[in-house]
């Protein structure tokens, strides 16, 4: 089955039922670029551009929320990643005038928000100090610390957890200005800008 076809399903079974098609699907799990690829058809089907009527818009947006929520629950997706994608999808729906209604409260600004800063694997100390670690391991690196060019080399399986979370973390800063100006939660609000007011030292 092709993910076009996949989608058509997903989409034509009541919301509830996607977590079942999913295990169905996909008894053994899924590679994330399945999932990817499903995100992407689903942000082209929600473009403003289209001519869709208003409750089908709803709909999109609520398997949109599920099939990320579910991405992310089954461990096929990493947090930050669902939560990078929470974020697009909540900037697609700013960008409807009138605004989508009964939108899932976690495309909204402040839900999208709340959502993606709840996912952030490291506190913003701690990214600042693993950022700093790395930006001094970088200038100190002699050319054995760079893989040769031309050359492949084996996998070895190990990844570092500090750079990784940083990746993550950018990767939820990258997203969080789509939709920071519109969060009117006085607390999720303050907890944005915080995270933003550090980009300039990562």
């Amino acid at each position: 089955m092709s993910v076009e076809s996949d989608l058509r399903e997903i989409r034509s079974i009541p919301v509830h039922g996607i977590s079942d098609w999913i295990c169905r699907r996909f008894p053994d799990g899924s590679f994330p670029q399945w999932w990817l690829a499903i995100f992407e058809s689903l942000e082209t089907s929600l473009s403003s551009l289209l001519d869709v009527v208003s409750s089908r818009r709803g709909h999109d947006f609520e398997v949109s929320v599920e099939v990320v929520s579910l991405a992310v629950a089954i461990g096929d997706i990493r947090p930050p990643m669902g939560a990078y994608w929470m974020l697009r999808l909540a900037a697609i729906a700013l960008r409807y005038d009138p605004p989508v209604a009964d939108l899932p409260e976690v495309v909204t600004p402040g839900g999208a928000a709340e959502w993606a800063l709840n996912r952030m694997p490291v506190s913003r100390e701690q990214e600042i100090a693993d950022s700093k670690i790395r930006k001094a391991e970088h200038l100190a690196a002699r050319e054995g610390y760079y893989a040769p060019v031309g050359r492949v080399l084996p996998a070895s399986g190990e990844v570092d957890v500090r750079f990784s979370a940083l990746q993550d973390v950018e990767l939820i800063l990258s997203a969080l200005p789509w939709i920071s100006s519109a969060v009117t939660n006085g607390k999720v609000s303050r907890d944005v800008a915080a995270w933003l007011e550090i980009r300039d030292q990562l």
